[in-house]
């Protein structure tokens, strides 16, 4: 497992390095103090906000359920199927190295008469819950969660979700769990009993490759906007208040396709974001 741990920072290194810059004709490569191919629209800054990880979270009380799926998860990652749904969304973001539920304590998968399985997510949150060009949810954490509900015989159902909600609709029943980039924090384990945690994610800042922008320190003055209620945006509220101090404005917005329209119009000057989204976008933009 930690061996594993560290060859998830090396290759998240390495896509940070190969996907900081997004452009049409592409590019790679650190940023700073080097000069921004013409044709290249956004760039990632070289530093990160933070370092996190994503788990499956459900009721407090609901212990038999997250036991089975993340047996079930780990099954899928012995026999390689975890492997084949992170190639299927590798030029979306996801890095299968920095999968990281490898094993469970759980020793044998419980035994539960449930018929049903509802997946609470954000379907503006690629490359792990969204709306395909064809009009079908997709995603990596859906087609996961599809796989663990055919293998226990469940009929999913994926609803998506006011990601500012999300706590209610929950506790109301309405879905089983939430899972959908959803990160692993000491505040929200008082609320949800999580999984082991599954992925690996950084969280940075998404500028236009000709702003000028290249540090935190050139972020003074500016407006940054992120997702609300995001790990973004509590990383910066909470964990850096010196930093969000120093702009002239931190925002938030409900999804990160309209940060970008708001980036591209200039109405914000940075986006504070988790890398995969934000390599998505910044293709998808481009």
């Amino acid at each position: 497992m930690k061996a594993r741990k560290v060859m998830a920072v090396l290759v998240a290194g390495l896509l940070s390095l190969s996907l900081t810059l997004i452009g049409c004709g592409g590019g790679s490569g650190s940023n700073a103090g080097n000069t921004t191919p013409s044709d290249v629209k956004y760039v990632i800054l070289d530093e990160d906000i933070t370092s996190e990880q994503y788990g499956v979270g459900f009721r407090l009380d609901d212990k038999v359920l997250r036991d089975t799926v993340e047996f079930t998860i780990v099954e899928m990652y012995n026999d390689g199927t975890v492997e084949k749904i992170a190639k299927k969304y590798a030029d979306q973001g996801i890095v299968y190295e920095a999968f990281v539920l490898t094993e469970t304590s759980v020793k044998e998968k419980p035994s539960d008469d449930r018929t049903t399985f509802v997946v609470g997510f954000d379907q503006d949150f690629p490359p792990y819950g969204y709306v395909d060009d064809r009009g079908n949810f997709a995603g990596f954490d859906l087609d996961m969660a599809a796989e663990v509900a055919s293998r226990n015989g469940w009929e999913l159902t994926l609803m998506p979700i006011n990601w500012d909600l999300k706590d209610a609709e929950l506790a109301s029943g309405n879905i089983d769990c939430i899972w959908n980039g959803f990160t692993i924090t000491a505040e929200r384990e008082k609320q949800y009993l999580f999984t082991k945690p599954y992925m690996d994610n950084t969280q940075v800042f998404v500028v236009l490759a000709s702003s000028g922008i290249k540090t935190f320190a050139d972020l003074e003055g500016k407006v940054v906007m992120a997702q609300s209620n995001s790990a973004a945006f509590y990383a910066l509220d909470e964990d850096m208040p010196e930093l969000v101090a120093t702009f002239k404005e931190l925002r938030t917005i409900p999804e990160y396709n309209t940060a970008f329209l708001e980036l591209d119009q200039g109405s914000v000057d940075a986006v504070a974001i988790d890398r995969p989204v934000a390599v998505y976008q910044m293709s998808a933009h481009s």
